[in-house]
């Protein structure tokens, strides 16, 4: 009995006076006891509302934005792009589509900020072999489909 009397007692903050008697440590590993299961559940509950709160935070996503602006002194285009942040934005493959479509990438712009990936890709027609200029219309079609397909992953 000496041997569990010792191993709860060392389990517990010291006492405020240096000897106490059996029943006054047993009264304060009670009272410890409380606090502690006292602590314990409000830090459940506070566990609780965090987990509440990213779920919201998650469940409030923002749906991608595409947007192409033509200049109309040079044959070039800035195309933007607007996520939240939770899409990985595959930056290989925006390009490949720009440049099947007969645009050259002349810089890109990416950053991830305030839950938000922004894109802007400034690009321009490429010199060789598209007489008709860049079809923005299914330019910006192929981008949707793709953001679609790596919002759905």
């Amino acid at each position: 009995m000496r041997n569990l009397f010792s191993r709860l007692f060392s389990l517990l903050p010291p006492p405020p006076t240096r000897r106490s008697s059996i029943p006054d440590r047993l009264e304060q590993a009670n009272e410890y006891i409380s606090q502690f299961r006292t602590h314990l559940e409000g830090l459940e509950q506070r566990r609780s509302q965090l987990e509440e709160a990213n779920r919201a935070a998650r469940a409030t996503t923002m749906s991608p934005v595409i947007n192409i602006s033509e200049y109309s002194n040079i044959s070039g285009m800035e195309i933007n792009l607007t996520t939240g942040s939770e899409l990985n934005l595959s930056l290989t493959e925006i390009i490949r589509i720009i440049q099947e479509e007969g645009a050259e990438v002349l810089s890109l712009t990416h950053s991830n900020a305030a839950n938000m990936n922004i894109l802007s890709v400034h690009c321009q027609q490429a010199a060789i072999g598209y007489i008709n200029g860049i079809d923005r219309s299914r330019l910006l079609q192929r981008l949707s489909i793709l953001i679609e397909e790596l919002c759905s992953n």
